[in-house]
């Protein structure tokens, strides 16, 4: 046999302009405070219930985060004796004014004038060593990417100490001490 419920609890009809995404959301709100504070603590048919005061308060345009901070803050001295009261009181005295004025519509996106691409670079020789062959350069230079990374590789490697493949940390500190001192 099933529970009567009581009149306080019954659920209430949604306002026809709130969505079942947005009772749920509110739902779930009513249901996460229990998280933060222990004496919150609600049943899902009492969240249901209160869903619908939390939805006008979403319409009004509060996010999630200020919708609970408004719930949580402010408690009385003596703690919280019912859930469900508690909450029903702070959701219709605190609500907010409907906004005044209807929101603007958003302004149209403004787009950039349309300029055209940067020419096209006419392919060059590349100077580098290997076989000849041809690239677009980005900028001013002569060779290609392939070559300046192989040349660049080759003045690191000049620039680097070379050590017998057995030479202990000490005899290559020995090393390269002796070379720069």
């Amino acid at each position: 046999m099933a529970e009567p419920q009581p009149a306080a609890l019954a659920p209430s009809c949604a306002p026809p302009s709130s969505s079942p995404a947005q009772l749920a959301r509110a739902e779930q709100i009513l249901l996460s405070l229990r998280h933060t504070r222990r004496e919150l603590h609600l049943g899902v048919r009492e969240a249901r219930a209160l869903a619908v005061e939390a939805v006008k308060w979403l319409e009004r345009g509060l996010g999630e985060a200020d919708l609970r901070q408004a719930l949580l803050a402010e408690r009385p001295e003596g703690g919280v004796r019912s859930a469900v009261g508690f909450l029903r009181y702070r959701l219709a005295q605190k609500c907010p004014e409907p906004p005044q004025t209807p929101p603007t519509p958003p302004a149209p996106p403004i787009t950039a004038p349309v300029t055209a691409s940067p020419p096209v670079r006419e392919l060059i020789t590349c100077e580098g060593p290997g076989e000849e062959h041809v690239f677009r350069p980005m900028g001013e230079e002569t060779a290609c990417a392939e070559c300046r990374q192989v040349a660049a590789w080759e003045m690191w490697q000049a620039g680097t100490h070379t050590f017998p493949e057995d030479a202990t940390w000490r005899e290559r500190f020995a090393i390269v001490r002796g070379q720069n001192g």
